[in-house]
């Protein structure tokens, strides 16, 4: 029985350490999770800060799988199947389809070749082992920056991943328990799942929509109400039938974010903050859960499994998946060398954990096996893929580029000039985009017009390789709609807003006449 005083620092503990891992990563630039693994095991058998079973007993489990669906909520409402490069569809389709195949039956059979497990569980644990995941690839790339459209199959291949190779887990999950529980056939009753899911979340979108299109929530409510939908049909569908409210979780995600009736702004960015949270609680909560000697007990296949994994099934998920696409060899060998795991592996080795000790499958291997897998891809991928990606010539050069946004005729010379000199230079205009192609020609400088939708406005940056900016047009709603894009490109420091008045005079004067 713990403490009152324990309970509070384990809770702080799993802020603290959770949030704190992803902070200090994204600040130094590599994956997160390289910290959060440690800081897992640091907090749990290290030094017994966080005790997962006595600090939520019963419950953890059924947190740990109420959590997972909210990420997987939040991974579905990132599945906008408009924003995906016409370049980059066949390669993605593809890889989620016939390279997810081929994932997952790689991944068993070396399981099933290395560890001395039943064949279900060796498919059972192919089937974790076969999701990469956006939270972590993405880091990743960021360090790489890798050309296009590498970086957008990549991080595509994660986003979609992540609820596919959930969904394929608890698929043979049900096949592997449909013996213990008898009666309908397994098919049926994954079927019967992932029915009741689909159903569930189409209807709570469905609602949620028609709530939001008639107004009768404030704005301020919108991504609070959109968890409440999210949570309410995870409980139903996971209380009528088990396993199906992840089903429904991410059908709700999906369905939100390929909809065109409502804006889900705020809805997304309350999911970014909670995806932060939700992702550091569940690395430290459940690597609190791994023993050192169980890593340990594990530790040779553990090698063998990284290796076959990295070496053997994603070179030829690439090879086989890329097959007669338009990418280079270049970019499919990249492709073919960046696969790391996540926290919907952890998550769902967790979770199936207690399902299979339930009903005395012996799942003890699951979780220390799963771990070491995502410490063993991080490591691997996190500290070659930038070198493959220099070998390769795939990287994109430090942004230098320069973003000028405003209309004052010396801005318009200041990025003439600068042109001049050899930098990068996109301004953003505010005059119509009809307008802008004369501006351009007049001016001989890139120019976008804020008229323009944000994304090609974002894809023009980034076109150009703007790494700063500067904002030096009166604020408005699509002014501020624009900055906003362009932070979250480069980051609040690189941002800058200059007020009107004494510095455009001040700017001016000091233009080389």
């Amino acid at each position: 029985m713990l403490s009152d005083n324990q309970i509070i620092i384990a809770l702080a503990t799993l802020v603290v350490l959770g949030v704190g891992a992803q902070w200090i990563g994204r600040l130094l630039g590599f994956p997160s999770l390289l910290l959060l693994l440690p800081a897992g095991l640091l907090a749990g058998d290290v030094s017994g800060l966080v005790q997962p079973e006595k600090l939520f007993g019963e419950t953890l489990f059924p947190l740990v799988t109420l959590l997972v669906a909210l990420l997987l909520f939040q991974s579905g409402l990132k599945l906008r199947f408009a924003d995906l490069p016409e370049e980059a569809r066949s390669p993605v389709h593809r890889l989620i389809t016939v390279g997810l195949a081929i994932t997952f039956v790689g991944g068993s059979l070396a399981s099933l070749a290395i560890l001395n497990i039943d064949t279900g569980l060796a498919f059972l644990l192919g089937a974790i082992i076969s999701v990469s995941g956006p939270t972590v690839v993405g880091p990743l790339l960021a360090t790489v920056r890798a050309r296009e459209p590498t970086t957008s199959v990549l991080n595509y291949e994660g986003t979609f991943l992540d609820p596919l190779g959930a969904t394929l887990g608890v698929v043979v999950l049900n096949l592997v328990l449909a013996s213990h529980r008898g009666g309908v056939h397994p098919v049926l009753q994954t079927l019967g799942r992932l029915g009741l899911g689909v159903a569930v979340g189409l209807i709570a979108a469905a609602v949620l929509v028609f709530v939001m299109s008639r107004f009768l929530l404030t704005d301020n409510m919108q991504a609070a109400v959109a968890l409440l939908f999210a949570v309410a049909a995870f409980a139903i569908s996971d209380v009528l039938l088990s396993e199906a409210g992840l089903f429904a979780t991410l059908t709700l995600g999906v369905a939100l974010a390929n909809q065109r009736f409502v804006s889900l702004r705020r809805v997304v960015g309350f999911g970014e903050t909670l995806e932060v949270l939700i992702i550091g609680t569940l690395f430290i909560l459940l690597g609190a859960l791994v023993k050192i000697e169980a890593l340990g007990e594990y530790a040779w296949q553990i090698v063998l499994l990284v290796g076959a994994l990295v070496f053997l099934v994603r070179p030829l998920t690439a090879a086989v998946s890329l097959l007669r696409t338009r990418l280079t060899w270049r970019e499919r060998t990249l492709i073919g060398w960046v696969d790391p795991r996540g926290i919907i592996a952890a998550s769902t080795a967790a979770t199936f954990t207690g399902t299979l000790a339930a009903a005395n499958l012996g799942g003890d291997f699951l979780l220390p096996v799963v771990f070491g897998v995502i410490v063993g891809t991080g490591i691997v991928y996190g500290l070659s893929a930038r070198p493959v990606a220099l070998w390769l010539g795939l990287t994109r050069p430090p942004a230098k580029g320069v973003g000028l946004i405003g209309d004052a005729a010396w801005i318009v010379e200041l990025a003439r000039r600068l042109r001049e000199l050899g930098v990068s230079v996109l301004r953003i205009s505010t005059s119509a985009p009809e307008e802008v192609q004369a501006e351009v020609a007049a001016s001989g400088v890139p120019t976008v017009s804020l008229g323009d939708t944000e994304a090609r406005i974002v894809d023009a940056a980034q076109d150009a390789n703007v790494g700063q900016a500067a904002v030096l047009a009166p604020s408005s709603i699509g002014m501020n709609l624009v900055s906003t894009a362009l932070i979250e490109i480069m980051g609040r420091r690189r941002v800058l807003r200059l007020a009107p008045g004494r510095q455009e005079r001040r700017c001016s004067s000091h233009l080389p006449g």
